[in-house]
């Protein structure tokens, strides 16, 4: 009996029951960093904030400032001092999915890199970056 109570002392176990933490990516294994984690690591929270922000005119119907080879959709993030390019831009899903696929470049302290992202409403209805990883190409 004394026993039994004494190691019921050491059984609670803690873990969140939900949450909307979209900073901490889950990664399965520390060896090889996939090309999510290094998005993850370059382009921050408010990053992806700022490249929403820039997309959300699409969502809203202004298709007037698209971009295209010659002309591509800028954004400044003025808190990280990061910036890029959005190049491509596709409208494939928008009706089916409420998402849109695009490709950005990201001017940070790690260099120029390109990546390929998703971005969709949220139950708010407000533009989130769903999805960012750097490009193979």
């Amino acid at each position: 009996m004394m026993l039994s109570v004494a190691l019921s002392g050491c059984s609670g176990v803690s873990m969140p029951m939900g949450s909307d933490d979209m900073e901490t990516p889950l990664v399965l294994t520390g060896s090889i960093p996939s090309a999510s984690d290094v998005a993850f690591s370059d382009v921050g929270v408010g990053d992806r904030t700022v490249i929403a922000q820039a997309l959300t005119p699409v969502f809203q119907g202004d298709t007037s400032n698209l971009p295209t080879e010659e002309n591509s959709l800028r954004w400044t993030n003025p808190s990280s001092g990061n910036s890029g390019n959005i190049r491509k831009l596709s409208l494939d899903g928008l009706a089916d999915t409420g998402c849109v696929n695009f490709q950005t470049t990201a001017n940070t302290i790690a260099g120029i890199r390109l990546y390929n992202g998703t971005a969709c409403r949220d139950l708010s209805q407000r533009v989130q970056i769903t999805s960012l990883s750097m490009s193979e190409a």
